[in-house]
């Protein structure tokens, strides 16, 4: 179901279960959404409220005065959605089907709340004069007229260039912190009669190891070692694991280390952890393991927030650089973060030597902003779109992760990514730095001499 839903709708809903723990509530409920809904100031909700002179923080006293009935006293770590919630997920696709989108936004969750017969709230603000279904209108309306044609990016329709997928992730296990996990998966196959590693195996290395602090998550979460290999004795097939050829890995095994892989270079990460492989397997949503996670009843949000917590507090250069270019993307209206975005996220961090070195040779964030724009378009209509990366972006993380990994660092840095843009000489950003006046020379001899003069 989420699947379908937008990053900031996601974050809504990962916000709304995070009150639920930290107010000790058993459930989500739609109170915890709503919530969750008011916490952007900019948002089309919060402004249709404002045409009705209501007061946000007012409005968000009364739904808290509302929850707080159902406060336990016990500390709670992990909570379900309510058959209410659940609900209002199932009735938010068909408002963004009806409404001709196809990925659900956080104003489609909203109206889904507000159709919700049995909320609360909704006599509460009748009580006080307002016309719910007048305000409800009035967002339709506003949905309506804004749907926006999709700014085709120039980088979108490349062809990546990619290596062969299994030799790339053997590589991968040879010299990540996760080998020992995929040692021990190796060596399950042998007892259960397979030549082919699966997602299963891999999870059941993972449980095991109990000092793994992802493994303290998955077990808050109610998965453990145990709890997995009960449910996967029930598996009689492993037709979840094949779609398509067999390899060195089943399909799906290959395309959660795939995903993890990706999510690794965005974060600027040289190797692989075992979170990062839980990650990728929740974000794959294909397999054995996924399928018994789904049978566990284990809320995938939450869980991925949990895991994420540790990781994020390492901030690095390119996880910093990424967010920025993502928020550059959505501030022009746009939901491809390419080449030009990431070479802009590198300006506007300006700490690192790259941005020291674009800094020298005159680059700097308005004229960079202006010819950027100029270059892929900027869009005033609302976008809230899910961000994706183009395939030349894609293509130079991983070139940027290669770099980083042949000099034996264990994260990648700005001027990583720098230089791997520059060995992309069609890419939109190698564009924007020839109108400022820029060549890939003068950036790589600059990077070199300033680590040079820092001894690096």
């Amino acid at each position: 179901m989420f699947e379908k839903f937008t990053e900031k709708a996601i974050d809504a809903v990962k916000k709304a279960q995070i009150y639920a723990i930290e107010n000790n509530h058993e459930k989500i409920y739609p109170e915890h959404l709503l919530l969750a809904l008011l916490n952007d100031t900019n948002s089309i909700i919060v402004k249709t409220f404002s045409i009705y002179k209501i007061e946000i923080t007012e409005l968000k006293k009364e739904i808290e005065n509302l929850l707080n009935k159902r406060a336990i006293v016990k500390p709670v770590e992990f909570v379900s959605f309510s058959e209410s919630s659940k609900d209002i997920f199932v009735r938010t696709l068909e408002i963004a089907k009806i409404l001709g989108n196809s990925y659900v936004k956080p104003e489609h969750l909203f109206l889904a709340i507000w159709d919700y017969p049995k909320l609360e709230l909704t006599n509460v603000l009748k009580d006080k004069g307002i016309d719910v279904d007048k305000m409800k209108t009035m967002l339709y309306n506003v949905l309506s007229a804004n749907k926006h044609k999709k700014v085709k990016h120039p980088e979108a329709i490349e062809k990546r260039r990619r290596n062969d997928k299994s030799d790339s992730i053997i590589s991968l296990i040879e010299n990540s912190e996760s080998k020992k996990i995929f040692d021990r998966a190796i060596a399950k196959l042998s007892t259960s009669n397979y030549e082919i590693l699966g997602t299963e195996q891999i999870m059941q290395s993972i449980l095991e190891d109990s000092e793994l602090d992802v493994t303290k998550i998955l077990s808050n979460a109610g998965v453990t070692a145990e709890s997995f290999s009960e449910k996967l004795h029930e598996v009689s097939s492993r037709q979840a694991e094949f779609e398509d050829k067999q390899i060195i890995f089943t399909p799906n095994a290959l395309k959660t280390l795939m995903t993890a892989l990706d999510i690794v270079r965005e974060e600027g990460n040289a190797s692989i952890l075992p979170e990062h492989i839980i990650l990728g397997l929740l974000k794959s949503k294909k397999g054995i393991a996924y399928n018994i996670l789904k049978e566990l009843n284990v809320n995938e949000f939450l869980l991925e927030e949990k895991i994420m917590q540790p990781i994020e507090k390492q901030v690095n250069e390119t996880l910093y650089i990424m967010r920025l270019a993502k928020q550059e993307a959505r501030r022009i209206g746009n939901s491809v973060v390419g080449s030009e975005l990431i070479l802009l996220g590198i300006v506007l961090e300006a700490n690192s030597i790259a941005a020291e070195v674009l800094r020298d040779l005159g680059v700097i964030v308005k004229d960079a902003r202006e010819i950027i724009e100029e270059l892929i378009g900027v869009s005033d209509d609302y976008n809230s779109s899910e961000i994706t990366f183009s395939q030349r972006a894609k293509l130079i993380l991983e070139d940027a992760w290669n770099i980083a990994k042949s000099q034996n660092k264990t994260k990648t840095s700005a001027d990583d990514l720098l230089i791997a843009i520059c060995n992309q000489p069609d890419s939109v950003a190698m564009k924007a730095l020839s109108k400022l006046g820029v060549d890939a020379l003068e950036i790589r001899q600059g990077i070199k001499n300033r680590i040079t003069n820092c001894g690096i």
